[in-house]
């Protein structure tokens, strides 16, 4: 089954199959639990900006998150329905079944993720405009429906057992891997304000991480509460004037590890240390929904919190089982 979001959206996919009278079937066993929700920013509720793109079958999901304050969602939703599209004619040209891919196939992800994405890039460009009103009212760089894409695929590894996971994105939003036995691992660097910094040697590595995770306005220098205040900002996404850079890599999951993606909605209220603990302590399939809370309750918390900000909240959640 495939899911895209528009408002509030949550979903859990396990291996339930229903019957044509729509009842529950026993479930199949399946090695990955999807848990996914989104919520539209309080401002707009009418209206979400990020788009969820869930195919459990396919081993495919993607969070898209729309910029700027007019076509935002179009863009989202329309890079969500390119890459399901895509992904869906590439593993029917390369397998039978719709199933999760095997490594051994003669298929270069490292390649055709990039592809899926520019793809979506060269669509919005193309197309995006032609779904909307456009208001004259907004900035020339607001009128385009761009968004930022983060992207997993999961397939066997067909020599031996096990999964490996590939990932792409563009923009800020993220990827994190939290194994079993070690600490939340953040997979991508966002397109961003911090990403200039570091280009100009301003701030290094530990600095841009430091700074990013305050949670006071007492633990930064005044020239550092100023690069947090500006972290939002990103410097490429999908639909954007110049063909993005998208960032690609891969890793084996074992066994009890968690996959996360999610908006910056999300990784802007809470830091890397709350999220690991939101997902250690959730269920699978209550962990997406318990991130997307507790954004919430931080957004609310502009007088007590520096990192406090209303927006679009999403995450998906995906559990290797065994």
């Amino acid at each position: 089954m495939i899911i895209i979001s528009r408002q509030i959206e949550k979903e859990v996919y396990t291996g339930m199959r229903r019957t044509t009278h729509g009842q529950d079937r026993p479930p199949t066993r399946s090695p990955f639990t999807f848990a996914r929700y989104s919520v539209p920013h309080e401002e707009h509720i009418e209206r979400n900006e990020d788009t969820l793109l869930v195919d459990q079958q396919r081993g495919l999901a993607a969070v898209f998150d729309g910029v700027g304050y007019g076509p935002g969602h179009i863009a989202s939703q329309m890079a969500a329905r390119v890459i399901r599209r895509g992904w869906k004619r590439l593993l029917a040209k390369e397998q039978n079944t719709p199933a999760l891919l095997e490594i051994s196939r003669a298929v270069d992800l490292q390649a055709k993720l990039p592809h899926l994405l520019l793809e979506a890039h060269r669509q919005i460009c193309t197309n995006g405009s032609r779904h909307i009103q456009i208001d004259d009212s907004l900035p020339e760089d607001k009128k385009r429906p761009e968004t930022t894409a983060a992207l997993i695929t999961l397939c066997k590894n067909s020599e031996q057992d096990g999964y490996t996971m590939f990932y792409a994105h563009v923009g800020d939003s993220r990827i994190y891997l939290l194994p079993q036995t070690r600490p939340l691992k953040r997979l991508t660097r966002d397109d961003g304000y911090f990403s200039l910094l570091l280009k100009r040697e301003l701030i290094n590595e530990d600095d841009a991480y430091r700074i990013d995770q305050a949670t006071s306005a007492e633990q930064l220098s005044a020239e550092e509460f100023d690069y947090f205040s500006k972290r939002n900002g990103i410097t490429q996404a999908l639909g954007d004037h110049s063909q993005p850079t998208v960032h690609i890599g891969s890793m084996p999951i074992a066994p009890g590890d968690r996959i996360l993606l999610c908006t910056d909605g999300i990784h802007d209220n809470l830091t890397d240390q709350e999220i690991q603990q939101i997902l250690q302590k959730g269920s699978r399939t209550r962990a997406a929904r318990g991130l997307v809370q507790s954004a919430i309750d931080r957004s609310h918390q502009s007088d007590e919190s520096i990192r406090a900000k209303a927006d679009d909240m999403s995450a998906i959640v995906i559990t290797y089982n065994y």
